[in-house]
């Protein structure tokens, strides 16, 4: 049998090797056999990749799809894998990288290293200066990424370059001058090549995309990533402060497991919805602070053009909201989220003619007044949801009985909630949604939250039990002008 035969005999056992797996039998493993599945099987999966980038690029090297179907390789792949063709080209490029050392290619191909170890390995032997390093010192420069991809990511061996440069070829690594003068060039180009654009999707939301010099943008991550560990520490101190509500009587059973259903879904979130959660954070706190700079005389802010009686009927929910004239163009908001724009918002007054033209601009006023927002402050001290700790200056004031149905801007009828809480309590439309609400301990004066009544279905049994009566509770109903006392 030949070489090639031989090839395709092996090709075919693996399908039929592949095809014969009876994967149903996870379910009776032990757990230890579970794991040893996933590291041999995980295992293989590279071995495979690391084959499926050494035909691939011998088949580049070769021409082959370009003599065979008149199409290059990456244009190829992008029609057979329904790949777009810079993903098809990506493919083709990381195959030449795992592919040019010899010694990194069989590390890869026998399972040694990962598939993006070697690719990684291939890109930085591909940085050091070839024509200066014989093929021995190429090899132990190999040899030493391989020893360190063992306890290095992927991601970070090109920080052993220079330490490996200087070690296989010392005579070819450059002096310190020559070193500081390679860094600042490479600074100056990333200072040039700074960016950052924007632009709305059409869907809803809004797209960024840009890069920074190093330097800046590890203070950026820096930063966001404060602001998402504070998060995480949010959750946990509420976590241990529903516990400690619940075991001093100060929440029921049901207020406890509702408040902490609630929690888990923020628990769950993924790193990138923290980080961008952070973002909002982080700009938001720079508002309250007012540490914005005014630009063309006036901090910025978002403006909603609509009359009076349509604002009214659009924090009524009986019409669309109205549309904010932003950076990426006019965009549509819904009503909950103008209710919570204006619960500690601005309001200009603006007097439109015929043709929409700007015939008259009144003085804005806060609907919180600063001395308001320190009674709050010290009253509140921070988000009032059960177990929540997120601080006052984080928080934003709301209205139990919204200002658009006559609710006065008191401090007997504010609270303040942070960005996530807030949206909790907004009425839907007809006011008819069983949703969390806020009560007012008749004798403290003190505001707190109470969990939807349909919640309890969700709960244990012996935690489903009545709110204890004797509060006041404020109705969200469209005549709701004073609260109502529950006995």
């Amino acid at each position: 049998m030949d070489a090639t035969s031989a090839f395709w005999m092996r090709v075919q056992a693996l399908e039929e090797n592949l095809d014969s797996l009876d994967y149903t039998i996870l379910s009776a493993m032990s757990d230890t056999d579970k794991v040893t599945a996933v590291t041999r099987i995980r295992r293989l999966a590279n071995r495979m990749s690391a084959s499926a980038a050494v035909v691939t690029d011998a088949a580049y090297r070769a021409n082959a799809t370009e003599h065979t179907t008149g199409t290059p390789l990456g244009d190829f792949l992008a029609v057979a894998e329904g790949r777009t063709p810079s993903q098809g080209i990506g493919v083709v490029k990381r195959a030449s990288k795992l592919a040019q050392n010899p010694k990194v290619k069989d590390a890869a191909l026998s399972g040694d290293v990962s598939p993006d170890h070697a690719t990684a390995i291939g890109e930085e032997l591909g940085k050091l200066p070839q024509g200066q390093l014989s093929p021995e010192q190429v090899d132990r420069a190999a040899g030493l990424f391989l020893d360190r991809a063992a306890t290095t990511p992927p991601g970070q061996l090109k920080r052993a370059t220079q330490k490996i440069l200087e070690e296989v070829a010392p005579e070819a690594a450059p002096s310190p001058h020559d070193e500081a003068a390679r860094i600042a060039a490479q600074r100056n180009r990333a200072v040039k090549d700074r960016r950052l654009v924007w632009g709305s999707d059409g869907e809803g939301s809004t797209w960024f995309s840009g890069q920074l010099p190093d330097l800046e943008a590890q203070q950026l991550i820096g930063t966001l990533q404060a602001f998402g560990e504070k998060g995480r520490r949010a959750e946990r101190d509420e976590a241990e402060a529903l516990r400690s509500q619940r075991a001093e009587g100060r929440i029921t059973d049901s207020q406890y497991l509702a408040a902490r259903l609630e929690l888990e879904s923020r628990e769950a979130r993924s790193t990138a919805q923290r980080m961008a959660d952070a973002l909002i954070d982080m700009v938001g706190l720079l508002g309250s602070l007012d540490k914005v700079p005014s630009a063309g005389g006036q901090t910025p802010r978002l403006v909603v053009t609509l009359n009076y009686d349509r604002l009214h009927d659009a924090l009524a929910g009986k019409i669309v909201a109205g549309v904010v004239n932003g950076a990426t163009g006019e965009i549509p908001v819904d009503a909950g989220s103008l209710r919570r724009m204006c619960c500690d918002a601005g309001i200009l007054p603006v007097v439109l003619g015929g043709e929409s033209q700007v015939m008259d601009m009144g003085q804005e006023r806060r609907l919180v007044t600063g001395a308001i927002r320190r009674a709050l402050e010290v009253r509140d001290k921070h988000c009032i949801h059960p177990g929540c700790t997120v601080s006052a200056n984080l928080c934003q004031a709301h209205h139990i009985i919204p200002w658009w149905d006559e609710g006065p801007t008191s401090l007997e009828n504010l609270v303040l909630l942070c960005r996530h809480h807030h949206t909790l309590v907004e009425p839907d439309r007809y006011h008819s949604r069983d949703q969390w609400r806020i009560v007012v301990d008749p004798d403290t004066r003190i505001p707190r939250m109470l969990p939807p009544e349909r919640l309890k279905k969700h709960l244990p049994q012996s935690a489903a039990d009545p709110v204890v009566g004797g509060t006041i509770t404020v109705s969200m109903g469209e005549s709701s002008a004073q609260p109502v006392l529950v006995a």
